[in-house]
Formats: C-alpha cells, sequence, structure tokens
C-alpha cells in the first residue's frame, strides 16, 4: 500500500509549488472517483432510466482519471482544468436540461465548488479564469434553456446572489492562495540562501582544512628543521666544548718526561682563567700518573704579578697536599727583579734558572 501511494503521489516536477498544488489535485480527483462510484447505486435507485446517469457517471471517472494522469506528468495546471471541467459540467448539465424546477435558481450556488477547487489545484491567477469560465458558462446555459431569471424580483435576487457569491468566492480564493504562493516564494528564497550560505561554508570549511593542512605541514616542517638545527647547535656546541679542552690542554700543557716527573711549560700572559686550567691540569695529572716532582716552566711568560704569583703559589701548596714536590723554572732577570719589587716571597718554591739545571739537580 505504502508502495502504491508513493507512485501515486509521484509527480514529475521539481517545482515545490507545482508538487502541493498536484497532489491536491490528485486528491480531489480520487475524492471524486469515490463519489462517483458511490453514486452508481443511487442512479439505479432514483432513475427510471438510470443509463443516462450512469454514463455521465462513467464520463466522470475517466475525466478524474485523466486528470490524475495528466498530473502526474507534471502538468499540474492541465490536470486541475480537467478536474473543474468535470466539476463544473455536473452543475450547469441540470440547468439545460430541466430535470428540476428549481435547479436554474440551485445550480448556480453550486458552481463555488469549481472555484474552491481552482484555489487549492491551480495557480492563484487562474482562479479569475475560472471565474469568467464559471459566468460565461452560467449564463449559456441559461440561454440554452430560455429562462430568464431576471424576469421577476426572486429571480433577480437570486441571479444576483450566485453572481456576486462566485465573485466573492473567487476573490476569498485568490487572496488565500496568492498568500499561500508568498510565503512559499519566501520560503523557497530562504531555503535557497541557506543552501548557498551551507555550501559557502563547506567551501570554507575545505578551505580552512585545506589552509590548517598546509600550516601543519609547514609547521611540522619547521619543526623538524629546528629540531636538525638544535641537533646541529647541540654537536657544534660539544666539538667546540671538546676544543675548547683541548685548547686548555695545549695552553697549559703538562708533560711526563720521566715515570715520575712532569713538566708544565707555560707560553704567555696568565690570566685568571689560565691560572685556573693551569691548577686543574696540573692537580688531574698529578693525580693520574702519581707524579712526585713537577717542574713548572715560566720561561715563555711575559710578566709575573701578583696575581699570577699568588696563582703558582696555590698550584705549588696544592700539590704538596698530593705529596708532590714543585718546581719553578725559567724565572728570567726581569722577572726576578718584578718580583723582588712587588715584594712576592718565593722561598718556599723551589726555583731553577733553566729547566735543563733543575733536571740535573733532580738526578743528584
Amino acid at each position: 500500500m505504502r508502495a502504491f501511494t508513493t507512485w501515486l503521489f509521484q509527480i514529475q516536477t521539481t517545482d515545490e509549488d507545482d508538487l502541493r498544488r498536484g497532489r491536491t489535485n490528485i486528491i480531489v480527483s480520487l475524492v471524486m472517483i469515490i463519489l462517483a462510484i458511490l453514486a452508481i447505486p443511487i442512479s439505479f435507485l432514483a432513475e427510471n432510466n438510470p443509463t443516462s446517469g450512469i454514463t455521465i457517471i462513467s464520463v466522470g471517472i475517466i475525466a478524474y482519471t485523466v486528470s490524475i494522469a495528466v498530473t502526474k506528468a507534471g502538468r499540474v495546471n492541465i490536470g486541475g482544468l480537467i478536474l473543474i471541467s468535470f466539476v463544473t459540467l455536473p452543475i450547469l448539465t441540470p440547468i439545460v436540461a430541466q430535470t428540476s424546477p428549481t435547479s436554474p435558481f440551485t445550480s448556480p450556488f453550486y458552481l463555488i465548488l469549481s472555484t474552491l477547487v481552482a484555489g487549492l489545484t491551480l495557480r492563484p491567477i487562474l482562479t479569475w479564469a475560472v471565474l469568467i469560465i464559471n459566468l460565461v458558462g452560467l449564463f449559456v446555459a441559461w440561454n440554452i434553456a430560455g429562462i430568464n431569471l431576471f424576469a421577476d424580483a426572486l429571480g433577480t435576487s437570486l441571479g444576483a446572489a450566485a453572481i456576486f457569491l462566485q465573485i466573492g468566492t473567487a476573490l476569498f480564493t485568490f487572496v488565500g492562495g496568492q498568500i499561500t504562493a508568498t510565503a512559499l516564494h519566501e520560503a523557497r528564497q530562504r531555503r535557497e540562501e541557506a543552501r548557498q550560505i551551507a555550501g559557502q561554508l563547506a567551501t570554507l570549511n575545505a578551505t580552512l582544512e585545506a589552509q590548517v593542512a598546509q600550516r601543519t605541514a609547514a609547521l611540522q616542517q619547521a619543526l623538524h628543521e629546528l629540531e636538525q638545527r638544535a641537533a646541529e647547535q647541540a654537536r657544534l656546541l660539544a666539538e667546540n666544548e671538546q676544543q675548547r679542552q683541548a685548547i686548555r690542554e695545549l695552553s697549559v700543557p703538562v708533560l711526563p718526561i720521566r715515570e715520575t716527573t712532569l713538566v708544565m711549560p707555560l707560553v704567555g700572559a696568565l690570566d685568571t682563567a689560565r691560572l685556573a686550567d693551569m691548577q686543574q691540569q696540573a692537580l688531574e695529572q698529578i693525580a693520574r700518573t702519581n707524579a712526585r716532582d713537577l717542574f713548572i716552566d715560566v720561561t715563555g711568560v711575559p710578566v709575573i704579578d701578583t696575581q699570577v704569583a699568588k696563582g703558582l703559589i696555590q698550584v705549588v701548596e696544592a700539590a704538596r697536599l698530593m705529596g708532590t714536590r714543585v718546581t719553578l723554572v725559567g724565572i728570567r732577570p726581569e722577572v726576578a727583579q718584578t718580583l723582588v719589587t712587588l715584594g712576592i716571597d718565593l722561598r718556599s718554591i723551589r726555583t731553577f734558572s733553566t729547566l735543563q739545571a733543575a733536571l740535573g739537580e733532580g738526578r743528584k
């Protein structure tokens, strides 16, 4: 049943207003078909010769079926006009046939049904076309039947009432249909705007995702490069530290000349840093070799001031605590004169003028 209903209301159009009116047209046509089928037994009971009634009903059923088929094909307005035509004809037929003495007076009022159906199944502007067709059909039917409703006051009142009822019904139907059509049009515009905004948002989202992906990749690349630079800097710092250590060792070298004898030749000016390196190098080599004698050669030191002298005395005292005797060699005359002038007491330190003299003394 659900599949049949889906097929029945499937209309070949994408316009939402046409879909709404087309489904209404199909529903009204189905109702008219059901009413026509129910009218068949009534025709047998109410008429002596039901053949004409059955024929009219059959034609109506066929017309309503054609209206449904045309509507499903997407011709909604044409299908609505077919439906309205076969709603109008059964109303005008009694006037022409004069099957009832009251039909010329009562039938015109039923024409509002076709106007109401037009408001449901046609575009609002076509409501006026249906009104014109109804009025023209009404006057033609009166003319064919030879009826002059305006011959007396009652006929005039009824005729005028029927016409004004038609016009009023068409007016209200048009206004209602126009309001509905306007509301649907605005809803379609809002939905289209929402669809466009959604499309723009989707495009922006895709663009943003692409930008995020690009920036993430760039950030990862930058991070990778930064890590590489950090690793390179760490390597360079390590090499620099090694080089500095080598330079410190070369600037204050400690050379073993015998199993228990070390020589530390000093060249250049001695500042605080070199004095600290000298003390560190001397003590480390003494601890490593268990040397008993350390000869500090200051031949290449241009100036020995109070600070340098204190540094040398500290090395001598530290080495003495480790069991090593320190001998200072290579003091030049000008350096000796400076030390005397400064009042520096080096009597606790063994001194020799040359390294050869010191080594020769050490062999004795």
